[in-house]
This record gives C-alpha cells, sequence and structure tokens, in this order.
C-alpha cells in the first residue's frame, strides 16, 4: 500500500506564516542562534589552523562534530518525544552559552590549547544531536496543520540564511577583532534565542510516544534496508559528502592556495549558501518534475565534478563561482532527493527514517572533514579533494543503476 501523500488546498505564503507570533518568535531565534553557531564554525576552523598549521588537525574538527551526532542521534530524537520540547530547546541553548563563553574566555586569556577546542566541539555537537530534533517536532506546535509545509520551508530558509550570513560577518569580525569576538558573539546568541523560546506559548501535544528507542531505530534502519531507491539515494549523498568535504579545507584554500585572508574565507564559505538560496528557487521552480530519481543522479554527478574544477581552480572569482554552483547543485538535489524519501516511506516511520538520514547526512560531512584533512596532510589539499571528487563519482556511477532502476519500478506502479 503506497503511503499517502497530503493535499493542500492552496499554497500557504511564508509571510502568512511568520504573521503567527509563535512562531515568528521561534524561527527568530533560531536564525540568531544558528549564525552565532556559525560565527563559531568559521572562527575554529581559521583558529586551529593559525595554532596547528596542520590539515589533520584541522580536519579531526569535523571527527569531534561527527561522533557525538552519530552516538546520540537517536537518543535525541527519544527524548524529543518524552520531555517538554521548549524547556529541551532552552536547556540546550543554556548550556551553548555556557560552552561558547567558556572558549572565549580561554582563547581571549591566552590560555586556550587545541584540545580544549575539540572537547567544546565535542560537547556542542552533541547538544545539536538534541536541538535538531526536538525544533523540527516541536513546528506543529506552533503553526496550523495547513502551515506546516511552509513552516518546515522557513527551516531550510533559515539554516541556508545562517550559512551566508555566519561566514560573511565571522570573516570580517576574524579581520578586525580576532576570534575571540565570534565566540563572544555566539554566546550572545544563544541568551538571545533563550528569550524568545522563554515568549513561546505552545499549543497542546500529542502524547509522548513510549515506543523503546532502540526499538525504533532497527524499524528505520530495516525498511532503508528494503527500499533500494531510498537506500541507494543516502548511499549517494553520504559518499559526496564524506569524499567531498571541501568546507573543512576552506581555511588552507583560503590562507595558502588563493591568499584571501579571513575575509576571502567568509566569502568562500558564504558562497554555497548563497547558492542553495538560489537552488531552493529552482528545485521550488521545477514543481514536481517526472524521473526525481535520475535527475538527482545527474545532479549528484554534477556536483561532484564541481569538486574537482574548485580544488583545481587558482583564481579567487572562479572559485567563488564553483562555491555558489556547488551551493545550488546541493540545494536541488536534496530538494528532490528528500522528497522521493518522504513519497517512499509511509508516515508512521517518516521519524525513524529521517533519525537515520540524519546520521547519514550530518554525520557524514563531519566524518568527512575528518578524512579529508588527513589525506590533505598527506598530499596536498588540491590533490585530497580531487581524489574525493574522483571517488564519489565512482561510488555514485556505481549506484546510479540500483536508484534508476527503483525509480522506473516507481513509475510503473504509479502508471
Amino acid at each position: 500500500m503506497k503511503p499517502e501523500t497530503p493535499q493542500i488546498d492552496r499554497p500557504v505564503r511564508p509571510w502568512t506564516v511568520l504573521a503567527e507570533k509563535n512562531f515568528a518568535l521561534f524561527w527568530f531565534s533560531l536564525l540568531v542562534s544558528a549564525i552565532g553557531s556559525q560565527l563559531t564554525t568559521v572562527a575554529v576552523a581559521w583558529q586551529i589552523y593559525e595554532m596547528t598549521d596542520s590539515a589533520a588537525q584541522l580536519g579531526l574538527t569535523g571527527f569531534f562534530r561527527a561522533v557525538p551526532l552519530i552516538a546520540f542521534a537517536f537518543t535525541g530524537g527519544w527524548l524529543a518525544d518524552r520531555v517538554e520540547r521548549r524547556r529541551l530547546l532552552i536547556a540546550a541553548q543554556a548550556l551553548g552559552f555556557c560552552l561558547s563563553l567558556s572558549l572565549g574566555l580561554l582563547t581571549d586569556g591566552g590560555a586556550v590549547q587545541v584540545w580544549h577546542i575539540y572537547a567544546i566541539l565535542f560537547a556542542e555537537s552533541a547538544l545539536m544531536s538534541f536541538d535538531n530534533p526536538t525544533r523540527y517536532a516541536l513546528i506543529p506546535s506552533l503553526v496550523k496543520p495547513e502551515q506546516l509545509t511552509t513552516g518546515f520551508a522557513l527551516s531550510v530558509t533559515l539554516r541556508q540564511s545562517a550559512f551566508l550570513a555566519g561566514p560573511l560577518v565571522a570573516g570580517a569580525i576574524i579581520a578586525f577583532g580576532g576570534v575571540v569576538w565570534c565566540y563572544y558573539l555566539d554566546a550572545a546568541s544563544f541568551l538571545a534565542a533563550i528569550v524568545c523560546l522563554r515568549l513561546l506559548k505552545i499549543r497542546a501535544a500529542p502524547a509522548p510516544s513510549r515506543e523503546r528507542g532502540l526499538k525504533s531505530m532497527m524499524q528505520g534502519l530495516a525498511f532503508i534496508r528494503q527500499k533500494p531507491i531510498v537506500l541507494g539515494l543516502l548511499v549517494m549523498d553520504a559518499s559526496v559528502n564524506f569524499f567531498g568535504a571541501y568546507r573543512g579545507l576552506m581555511p588552507i584554500f583560503a590562507r595558502d592556495i588563493l591568499a584571501v585572508g579571513p575575509t576571502g574565507l567568509g566569502a568562500l564559505l558564504g558562497a554555497p549558501a548563497i547558492g542553495a538560496l538560489a537552488g531552493s528557487g529552482v528545485a521550488m521552480a521545477l514543481g514536481d518534475p517526472k524521473r526525481k530519481a535520475r535527475l538527482i543522479v545527474a545532479v549528484t554527478l554534477l556536483y561532484a565534478a564541481a569538486l574537482v574544477a574548485f580544488a583545481l581552480s587558482r583564481s579567487f572569482p572562479v572559485s567563488l563561482a564553483v562555491c555558489f554552483g556547488l551551493g545550488m547543485l546541493d540545494a536541488v538535489g536534496e530538494t528532490l532527493r528528500m522528497t522521493v524519501i518522504q513519497l517512499a516511506t509511509p508516515d508512521e516511520l517518516r521519524g525513524r527514517v529521517q533519525a537515520v538520514a540524519f546520521v547519514f547526512l550530518i554525520g557524514g560531512p563531519f566524518l568527512g572533514q575528518a578524512g579529508v584533512g588527513f589525506a590533505a596532510q598527506l598530499v596536498g589539499a588540491t590533490a585530497a579533494v580531487v581524489l574525493g571528487g574522483v571517488v564519489a563519482t565512482a561510488i555514485v556511477a556505481a549506484m546510479a543503476r540500483t536508484v534508476i532502476r527503483a525509480d522506473r519500478a516507481v513509475d510503473r506502479q504509479e502508471a
């Protein structure tokens, strides 16, 4: 039996959803916090590379982010169904404030060491494992049912806006004030988020699930294993994110290869976000295209080719243009991929499948930063990204046949 696709009578405009006071407060709180977190992400990468001149140690920042994300992903979703979500988010923001303030004080006092940074990154990623599922689970309590799709779309826009504004602002702050101000501003952003969250008035939420977390996890994994199109799309995306984790090496490209400094670093990290916003517009313009999986294969192969082009570029404008293209391709691919996965998944399994997808799609890039960092230490940043793009292309090509065959089977069922 095919899962039902919800029907919406008429499109809901973004400003209609943002006119809901509760959702507007929630959205603004997370936007401020997300931009602050991006300030710390850029500052940490620059500070680690300035302290060590080591691509491997720069890459380890991804490793220390990935491990807690993977370890606690299902626990975070389980907890989000069992406690009052607004309080859980406030607690996460309060702990985030303490961590960012600690990193700022250590840096300001000249006492910071690399292991301090790794430990704080580990703790921040553990918090993210609880924060992410909680914020998505809270949205239905803040908007009307007919506004839910637009609410989720605005959450994606929030993320891309933070990816755009955060690096650009961070580059300027590092250039003129130093990394310590990124940490202090990040700490302040958590306080602003807490104020907004405390003002929320939550609609009545459904009774918490009593299903055991381990059993839920196994059911999600079992479904993915039995659905070739879902498994294939996740493996394809994980491969380009893992082997093509170019963002983790951006300080090397900015400082040593393109010689554009921290302001250039901010631009290089902001360009994919601009491209992603444009890509979201392209995806919306495509509407509901036929043969989505085949289109995803083509987009993913283009993404892998663009990785190689970025690695080989020695022109700052060309690198910016390629980064813009990477962001656009990533947004189009992500939108189509998540649409296919959602349509292929029964409603009662969607949460668990999303938990597994979270491990693939978020943990993969962070682990990739560690792998690409060590590769860059051995063969250089350029060769590491080129090699990653080639390996990703090979994996995508290998999975393409399975994905396209499964897509054709879906087309025959719908005919």
